[in-house]
């Protein structure tokens, strides 16, 4: 998500659903902090970009002292504060927007980019022969059936978030978006009870039936929460950048604890971030690499892993590390100008178009995705 996202939760005039004048209040602070979220998104984007640079040079250098700088906290830190943010702003959007123009905008935010960054780098991967590859349809359809091949090593958290879209989408089509809150707290005590009868599993390409079960939607379920948290509870602001160092840390060795910790984590940094008034001077481009965050995730491990594949072994690790890191954000930014650009372009098609058309459009988008989700069951 963008700028534009952030202004479109704040600025969507459809009737709202009922909800408390403190809700309104806390969930509209994201107008005020649309700054200092977009450079939350920004520092989330390369908090993974470090990870994943470090991980792919271990494996193509056999080195390990990056790996070690930038390890699995990194990763962890950053995907949930992605989702965390994600889950604020959906809180605010779905009781702001109606159903299907909601569901209709997170389409065209998510699939356009990514099929275009597929687009670019599938002809790259066979003319180089990095690795075999073929048409994945599931996979490109971004929808929860299990272990699949995917094309850009990113997609699982797409997976999630086109996941919770289409079910925000089917709460409010039946009215209950206005009981959100008690929804996911329901949500929270049901994956909580999960490993009694299912165990724990920290594999990410989950099925449709059990991706609901995944202490990964802890962050998600966060950042639905906070505008409830902002007006509900009194939490000292520096508590979600304390808790943060901790983990960092002292990061739990149980994958699974270690999701529920950076959701809760997450949950608490985003709130303090909406609530910390940072001078704009401080921000150091880090809005603009907000602005950008999407097409950084997208593109940021095809460009480490062509920069690994052409370095000499005899000029560094280290420099190929800093060079992974620098190639990703330049790629991104021409990039993301562009995904700005194509977003407000189709955004505003789908205000413009009619609304039956664009009903149509979204219904046949959410059959096909519960079809394809529902026959993975079937062939995982």
């Amino acid at each position: 998500m963008m700028e534009t996202d952030i202004n479109e939760a704040v600025r969507a005039t459809a009737p709202a659903a009922p909800v408390t004048v403190s809700e309104r209040k806390a969930a509209g602070a994201v107008a005020h902090k649309n700054l200092s979220i977009q450079c939350l998104r920004g520092m989330a984007a390369l908090f993974v970009v470090l990870y994943h640079a470090s991980v792919y040079s271990g494996r193509r250098f056999g080195d390990s002292g990056w790996a070690t700088a930038f390890d699995g906290r990194f990763g962890l830190v950053g995907v949930a504060v992605f989702f965390t943010i994600s889950g604020l702003l959906m809180a605010d959007l779905i009781q702001r927007t109606d159903p299907w123009r909601f569901l209709a905008h997170r389409i065209v935010r998510i699939y356009p980019p990514y099929l275009l960054a597929v687009a670019v780098w599938l002809p790259i991967v066979a003319l180089l022969g990095i690795r075999s590859v073929g048409l994945h349809l599931f996979s490109l359809m971004l929808v929860p059936v299990g272990q699949r091949e995917y094309y850009l090593g990113v997609e699982w958290t797409l997976v999630f978030e086109c996941t919770y879209y289409v079910a925000l989408f089917l709460i409010a089509l039946i009215g209950w978006h206005r009981y959100l809150n008690r929804i996911v707290l329901v949500w929270i005590v049901v994956i909580g009870a999960a490993p009694l009868f299912i165990g724990w599993s920290d594999n990410l390409l989950y099925p449709f039936y059990s991706i609901w079960l995944s202490p990964v939607n802890a962050a998600f379920m966060g950042g639905l929460l906070i505008p409830w948290l902002a007006s509900k509870i009194r939490i000292p602001v520096g508590t979600g950048i304390l808790a943060l160092c901790i983990l960092m840390v002292m990061l739990p060795a149980n994958p699974m604890v270690a999701r529920w910790a950076a959701g809760a984590v997450a949950t608490l940094f985003v709130l303090d971030v909406v609530r910390i008034d940072v001078p704009q001077r401080f921000l150091v481009g880090l809005p603009r690499l907000g602005d950008w965050s999407y097409a950084l995730y997208l593109c940021h491990v095809p460009c480490i892993l062509l920069l690994y594949q052409f370095w000499p072994s005899s000029s560094g690790v280290g420099a190929a590390w800093f060079s992974a890191v620098a190639t990703a954000l330049v790629v991104s930014a021409g990039f993301g100008i562009l995904d700005v650009r194509m977003y407000r372009y189709l955004k505003s098609a789908v205000d413009s178009a009619g609304e039956e058309h664009r009903r149509r459009l979204v219904n046949m988008y959410t059959g096909a995705f519960v079809v394809a989700s529902l026959i993975g069951l079937v062939i995982v």
